[in-house]
């Protein structure tokens, strides 16, 4: 945690920093206004949910490389939702008319022979799920994604999803927790994305002065559980426990519940699990490390803060 909040936090995210998501020379098109988040815009909120989404199954820096390259044209009908609207609306497909008839038997699937995409039901159709499937170059059920959002969402968008959490329970991070179970139904989203969604919008310690669901939302108690943070957890609990998303996050949570922030930096709050996992993160990825020059990259380090360091020699080359 000392390491973070004197080699990142401030520095590459946090205080005074532009989000990722909010960066065009990160993301590229892709970028969401910040105001349009703040004013907790359904357009904005859904655009996000979509960017944020596309973070699974490769490393960000080729992720981020991927969105920098995409046409505005193409991110236009990944990430908005009137034009996902009238292009469900519009399509002959019958598996588009619900979430869960579209989610169940959409079988769009890129078709490499041919540098195309197909599916089994309508093979010679032309259709915006397989034009998504092109555009994201990724595995073959990405490009659902947008849609499946989409029918999941509906017109009246995620600022609804949030009145209907406030409206369930008064508790604002139970609200956070039934906004990101519904958020994991979509396909393409399971909790780690979702809390990951919920928490940039939740958890004002992440980047002061941006927090557009709090405080009716409280994510500071969700964590973000990816390959990175799951080894620490491992190497934490020596190799022990259940390596379910649930119990992994359990964990973490209650071992960060015993790090008071306050003693490393008076402008935090005295406890925040996905703060923690964020330093988490930020140490062991070694491939966001190398891309923001970190000099461990480059030379030895002997006096490491932790054996999970992904420059640790003795490790091994781990590239995640």
């Amino acid at each position: 945690m000392r390491w973070y909040l004197s080699n990142v936090y401030g520095a590459q995210e946090g205080p005074g920093r532009i989000p990722y998501f909010a960066d065009p020379a990160r993301v590229g098109a892709f970028a969401v206004d910040l105001d349009a988040l703040r004013a907790r815009d359904n357009a904005a909120l859904f655009r996000l949910l979509v960017l944020m989404s596309l973070f699974q199954s490769r490393r960000d820096v080729d992720i981020m490389t991927s969105q920098r390259a995409m046409p505005a044209r193409e991110v236009r009908a990944l990430t908005s939702p009137a034009l996902l609207r009238v292009l469900v609306g519009e399509s002959r497909c019958d598996r588009m008319r619900t979430a869960a008839e579209f989610d169940s038997r959409c079988d769009v699937r890129r078709d490499f022979e041919r540098g195309t995409a197909t599916c089994g039901h309508r093979p010679r159709s032309e259709c915006h799920v397989k034009d998504a499937t092109l555009a994201i170059r990724r595995m073959d059920d990405m490009g659902m994604l947008p849609t499946s959002a989409w029918l999941h969402i509906g017109p009246d968008g995620l600022q609804r999803w949030f009145e209907d959490a406030c409206a369930a329970t008064a508790s604002p991070t139970e609200r956070a927790r039934l906004l990101a179970k519904r958020l994991a139904t979509i396909r393409r989203i399971g909790p780690k994305l979702a809390a990951m969604y919920v928490s940039a919008l939740a958890v004002p310690e992440l980047t002061p002065g941006f927090a557009p669901w709090w405080p009716e939302v409280d994510a500071s108690r969700m964590v973000v559980v990816d390959a990175n943070v799951a080894r620490v957890i491992d190497h934490l609990r020596r190799g022990r426990g259940m390596t379910t998303y649930e119990r992994m996050a359990g964990w973490l949570i209650a071992v960060a519940d015993r790090v008071d922030l306050r003693d490393l930096n008076p402008d935090l709050p005295q406890r925040s699990p996905r703060l923690v996992q964020q330093a988490l993160y930020a140490f062991r990825s070694r491939s966001n490390r190398s891309d923001r020059a970190d000099p461990c990259a480059h030379r030895p380090c002997h006096v490491c803060p932790s054996r999970v360091c992904p420059f640790d020699a003795t490790r091994g080359r781990v590239r995640v």
